[in-house]
């Protein structure tokens, strides 16, 4: 990947790392995402983004949809895990996102608004069904 990473915000004095973040949409998403790094927010677009993160500590990690609390998905990034993370927004907007090693993250909700997409016209043709033997009688 060869983005310029965005600079860390926090002060520190030791030896720097690259996270490469790669952020997918869910079913619906809003426009952007909304990254933190140890407390500093980057409005983002949607795809891979390369952030500048100490080597030698823990960092936060924050994703979340629009500028927002929508989707949010957070981790604790240590110095021995690889510095490659994967976001996926989720398929409604009321559900968290998930956050990880890139490949191993699902999206939330999926089997959720299958059912709502399969359900409504299955319900929708009941009612129609249903009135049309009540206006028959």
């Amino acid at each position: 990947m060869s983005e310029t990473p965005i600079p860390y915000a926090g002060h520190h004095d030791g030896p720097m790392r690259v996270l490469h973040l790669h952020t997918r949409r869910g079913i619906v998403a809003k426009a952007g995402v909304t990254v933190g790094i140890d407390g500093a927010h980057y409005h983002q677009r949607w795809g891979r983004a390369a952030f500048e993160i100490p080597a030698d500590k823990p960092v936060h990690v924050a994703v979340s949809q629009g500028g927002g609390q929508v989707g949010v998905a957070a981790t604790v990034l240590t110095s021995e895990q690889p510095s490659e993370l994967e976001y996926r927004g989720p398929a409604a907007l009321y559900l968290a996102g998930t956050i990880g090693a890139p490949g191993t993250v699902k999206q939330r909700g999926c089997l959720l608004q299958l059912a709502i997409f399969a359900l409504a016209p299955l319900i929708a043709l009941t009612l129609v069904i249903v009135i049309s033997i009540l206006l028959t009688r």
